[in-house]
């Protein structure tokens, strides 16, 4: 995995290339067929702030902290055309087990 500066990183993001930066690192979490999702955490897996699934952004509409915040501006992927954006929780089950599987469940309630 490419180690780059954080300020640099978002090229990597939008061609959704695994990278490590400072305190971030983007990853393919699934690279198989309609489940294939890339994604971008803060500070660990417990924090996705981007994912990358059937060609769509989704966003952490979460709020942590000022260095957090400063990571979602320097790494977001696509600043002019926006994200879809859920909150933590539903991130972190998107990026674990994929969209299929998070919308099943929310449409079962």
């Amino acid at each position: 995995m490419k180690r780059v500066a954080n300020n640099v990183a978002r090229t990597y993001v939008k061609t959704l290339t695994p990278f490590k930066g400072s305190n971030t690192f983007g990853q393919w979490e699934s690279e198989s067929g309609a489940d294939a999702r890339y994604v971008v955490y803060s500070y660990g897996r417990h924090w996705p702030l981007f994912i990358w699934q059937d060609g769509k952004w989704f966003e952490n509409d979460g709020k942590y902290s000022v260095s957090t915040s400063k990571q979602q501006t320097q790494l977001h992927p696509c600043p002019a055309e926006g994200t879809e954006r859920h909150p933590p929780q539903d991130m972190r089950t998107i990026a674990e087990m994929g969209l299929t599987y998070w919308a099943y469940n929310k449409l079962r309630g």
